[in-house]
């Protein structure tokens, strides 16, 4: 909900105090920094003050010691300097050595020698009582006592090391602060003069000048200074207190024009809000960078968004705009910011936004633009929920293309699919199938029942139609008590020579299964109703080139079916539906043949072809039956494999073939036999244990078995297939490649198979007389089969040309009719018994 008015100023007075307090904290901080600043810069100019006293004092005490020394310097230079001779001024006793220390002038005036240091001392203290400083030459070894030093003068004097040394500090002098100065005296080869005698020499430290000077004058101009420059600073100071006063004064008032223009805003925001926030849709703004400035309670319950949370971010980060194939658009490709760059509004009936929790929402949406003076400075999205409105529109689109009573699609939904698989089938020139059903005896029990449970009835049928129908097939309600199934290709035609008969075969097999399914009773209210049906079947482009007549036709085959007994399909009249229909029969034939065991083997010898003797016999499947008579194997073997019956079939002939070589074993016959494998055999897990069942059954070695496999069969063998050979062969079983030539299998994976005898096809044995190409391709085969350590076997021999050529070829074993025809086992055992060999039919 928006916050109100009270909200909305109790929120602006809090932010306003919080504001004013801010200022105040930094108005305090401001004073404090700039008193802080005065006073530093204020005792930064004291203690340069300090330092300038200092150092004028000292600048007058090294001019002190200047003058000291040049008048020391002058007077040496001139070897001293006579004066008359008073009560005052007495001879020096230290120069009582010197001969011409007192002299006489020629005005019998009586003058004595006076040394340097003398002189100087007493021009020292006339200076000091004139100008209250004092200059004194001592000694840690005075010649004088008034050169004896006071204690600070001697602590410098025992520190002294060199001539460029000077001491001077501030020190408290006869009771007020004097700087005192001390230079060394050092021994010059002039002073020798006088003081040789005292055991100085050149470099020598004889003592020092001492120079103090009050400090007092210096720091009385000095504070006369300070009190200008503090006067100074304190009006420096106050002028910035009344800067910072005035500063925050005006910003007090700034705060003050602005907490009222911004509770004016509030008051004017809070009315608009209170316009949004009633509005039914959801409403959001954003500025000229994207980002968002309002969203209103529409927008925050469609999208579970809380407008504090989003405030100031883009609006692309939070509601992610979807594509139509439900990709998240790029901010750059996002359409409602496309508005800043085109000035144009964009609108959109439907799309999608994502929601907080990652959810699409369809919406309808408009975004505006806003413009302040010509320029863009944001937009508007205005946006509604229309997923009841989808909702519904899909519920529309449901009931236009379903049956609102199966849920099935209807049969507009049905002729659309039609449409699209017929162009879809002229385009890649496939087939298609097309089921018409209906129900034998709805009418009775919807008369009968009542229009409720018929109602029940259809959804039943249509709940076991549905499983029976694989993708991409498509079953449908025609209405009433019919349905229709569209079947579609499902690749495997392609390889298939008859494509046609195949798919015909996959619809009867269709069909069947309805009908199967369809004769469980169904349990209405407690009671059972048993509902029967015909199934029509038309095929394309076999019986129908359009729509209309695939229909039709599929409709007039159902009313074959009906006119034929009910409970059963029909193939719309022509050739393929009796081929289809034929090989149904014979697959059912084959059903009742394994059940009524009318199953059995013939044996065919296998001789070696120089001298006629009988080596093994090859297990041929024959089948005799009471409906169908007697089928070819050619005929009967590739429908058994593929509905899957070859796998009952060929166990029951390899468990036969066993159990006749035992039957022959154990009458003294020592003879192997060859049993075929089929490809679906060669694939089954359990082969190993079901030719090894087989073996231990019959109570024979199993080197007395051979197992045939086509060449074709292991063109695409696995290695697991390949090592389940290996196993079969590492127990002694023989391994037969049949067929050779007409698989193309490479030599690497011949070289790999572990078969024993390669079996040269009787499409090339034909022709090995009249035919040079095939006379070479059995001679290679042969040839090959030496190479790689294996037999070579010619099968289909049937005249003695032939097996002349093959004899003459290398060629050790064959069978064929002319040796012998597959005979029974008592042929086999009778042959044998006399005399073990085709002699007559080797004789020239």
């Amino acid at each position: 909900m928006n916050p109100t008015t009270s909200e909305v100023s109790n929120d602006l007075q809090i932010g306003f105090t919080s504001a004013l307090g801010s200022l105040q904290k930094y108005t305090l901080v401001a004073v404090l920094t700039w008193t802080l600043l005065i006073t530093g810069v204020f005792a930064w100019t004291v203690h340069d003050q300090g330092n300038r006293e200092f150092a004028t004092a000292l600048s007058v005490a090294r001019a002190y010691y200047e003058k000291d020394q040049a008048v020391r310097q002058w007077i040496a230079a001139q070897g001293g300097v006579y004066v008359k001779i008073t009560e005052q001024t007495q001879p020096n006793p230290h120069l009582v050595d010197l001969p011409h220390r007192d002299v006489t002038t020629d005005a019998e005036q009586q003058l004595t020698l006076m040394n340097p240091a003398y002189m100087i001392r007493k021009i020292n203290e006339r200076f000091s009582r004139m100008h209250n400083d004092y200059i004194h030459i001592t000694s840690l070894e005075p010649l004088h006592e008034e050169n004896e030093p006071d204690e600070w003068e001697r602590g410098v004097l025992e520190n002294l090391e060199g001539e460029s040394d000077e001491v001077a500090k501030i020190v408290d002098f006869r009771g007020q602060p004097t700087l005192r100065m001390m230079r060394p005296m050092v021994t010059k080869r002039r002073c020798l003069k006088c003081h040789e005698r005292h055991g100085y020499k050149v470099g020598d430290i004889r003592g020092g000048v001492s120079i103090a000077i009050p400090m007092a004058p210096y720091r009385k101009d000095s504070s006369e200074h300070l009190l200008l420059i503090g006067t100074t600073h304190g009006g420096i100071w106050l002028c910035g207190l009344l800067g910072i006063g005035f500063y925050t004064q005006r910003a007090r008032r700034h705060l003050e024009d602005r907490q009222n223009a911004i509770h004016s805003l509030a008051q004017a925001s809070n009315y608009n809000r209170s316009v949004i926030g009633a509005l039914g849709e959801g409403l959001l703004g954003f500025d000229d960078k994207g980002r968002l400035t309002f969203l209103n309670p529409a927008a925050e319950q469609l999208l579970g968004w809380k407008e504090n949370e989003l405030l100031g971010k883009s609006i692309h980060g939070f509601i992610h705009y979807l594509k139509t194939d439900g990709s998240t658009c790029s901010e750059d490709e996002c359409p409602m910011l496309g508005v800043l760059q085109s000035g144009e509004s964009h609108s959109s009936r439907d799309d999608q936004f994502m929601s907080r929790e990652r959810k699409a929402i369809p919406i309808s949406y408009i975004t505006t633009p806003l413009f302040e003076q010509n320029s863009i400075v944001g937009g508007v999205v205005a946006f509604q929920d229309i997923t009841e409105q989808k909702h519904n529109l899909q519920r529309i689109e449901y009931l236009a293309h379903h049956d609102s009573l199966t849920g099935l699609p209807n049969r507009a939904a049905f002729l659309e699919a039609v449409d699209n698989a017929l162009a879809h089938a002229h385009r890649y020139d496939h087939g298609l199938a097309l089921l018409f059903l209906d129900l034998d005896n709805f009418g009775v029990i919807n008369d009968s029942a009542g229009h409720t449970t018929g109602d029940e009835l259809l959804s039943e049928v249509a709940k076991r139609l549905r499983p029976e129908i694989r993708q991409p097939d498509f079953v449908a309600r025609q209405g009433g008590d019919e349905f229709l199934i569209l079947m579609m290709p499902d690749g495997k035609e392609e390889q298939m020579e008859d494509a046609a008969g195949y798919l015909a075969l996959k619809a009867t097999t269709l069909a069947q299964r309805i009908l199967d399914t369809m004769r469980e009773p169904f349990l209405l209210d407690g009671k059972s109703y048993y509902v029967k049906a015909s199934v029509g079947i038309s095929l394309y482009p076999e019986d129908a080139k359009d729509r209309v007549e695939l229909l039709k036709n599929a409709d007039a085959a159902m009313y074959t079916a009906k006119g034929e007994g009910r409970d059963t399909y029909a193939l719309y009249a022509g050739d393929l539906a009796q081929r289809i229909q034929h090989r149904h029969m014979l697959e059912t034939g084959l059903n009742q043949a394994m059940i009524k065991e009318e199953f059995h083997l013939a044996y065919q010898p296998i001789v070696d072809l120089n001298d006629g003797r009988i080596l093994a016999v090859e297990a041929l499947l024959r089948l005799d039956s009471a409906t169908l008579g007697k089928v070819s194997p050619v005929e009967f073997i590739p429908v058994a494999e593929e509905c899957g019956l070859i796998l009952p079939i060929g166990r029951w002939v390899l468990q036969t073939a066993c159990r006749q070589m035992a039957e022959w074993y154990g009458s003294g016959l020592d003879l192997k036999v060859a049993v075929n494998l089929s490809t679906l055999q060669l694939q089954r897990e359990d082969l190993e244990a079901i030719v090894l069942q087989a073996l231990e059954d019959a109570q024979i070695p199993a080197s007395k078995l051979i197992l045939e496999i086509t060449e074709g069969a292991t063109l695409h063998a696995s290695p697991i297939v390949i090592e389940r050979l290996e196993r079969l062969h590492e127990l002694g079983i023989g391994l037969s490649l049949d067929d050779f030539g007409t698989g193309y299998s490479s030599l690497s994976r011949l070289k790999n198979l572990p078969v024993d005898t390669l079996k040269i096809d009787k499409s090339f044995v034909n022709g090995v007389v009249t035919d040079r190409d095939d006379e070479q391709i059995v001679l290679t085969t042969i040839e090959l089969a030496k190479n790689l350590n294996k037999r070579a076997l010619a099968e289909g021999i049937e005249s003695r040309e032939q097996w002349q050529c093959l004899v003459r070829n290398g060629c050790q074993r064959g069978q064929g009719f002319f040796f012998s025809r597959p005979v029974d086992a008592a042929a086999i055992e009778k042959l044998i018994r006399e005399d073990g060999h085709w002699n007559r039919n080797l004789t020239n």
